[in-house]
């Protein structure tokens, strides 16, 4: 019998456990740096509430710590809110929102923000 099979089985089994174990972790160590009003952490929170990552899937505190990050003038922050608006998830959905929040993003140099706002306001432009 052949037993490279079954280690590779469970090697890959032990290393896959520790990681899905550290997303909680990794939530509420950024939650711990969010509450001090680091920005990218705040960002960082709004994202595993947009998609639910070591927490509860939840759009209205996407959008608040996506605020709160974007109001200190983090461009990726900017960007994540704009795309809030522009799709509506967890506010009423708002086109001259999104593009007044994608505008920010791209004068702070997050060129997808320039893009999206490129997009919005005259139709053409490409995010890579």
């Amino acid at each position: 019998m052949n037993s490279k099979p079954l280690i590779f089985i469970a090697f890959s089994m032990l290393l896959s456990v520790p990681v899905s174990a550290e997303i909680p972790g990794r939530f509420q160590t950024a939650m711990a740096e969010a509450e001090k009003g680091n920005p990218m952490a705040q960002n960082k929170v709004g994202t595993f509430y947009k998609i639910g990552i070591g927490t509860e899937q939840n759009d209205t505190d996407a959008v608040r710590w996506y605020r709160a990050s974007a109001e200190q003038g983090y461009a990726e922050a900017q960007f994540n809110l704009g795309e809030m608006y522009e799709e509506g998830r967890g506010v009423v959905r708002d086109i001259a929102e999104a593009v007044d929040w994608y505008k920010k993003a791209c004068d702070n140099g997050w060129k997808c923000g320039c893009t999206k706002y490129r997009q919005l306001t005259d139709g053409v432009g490409r995010c890579n």
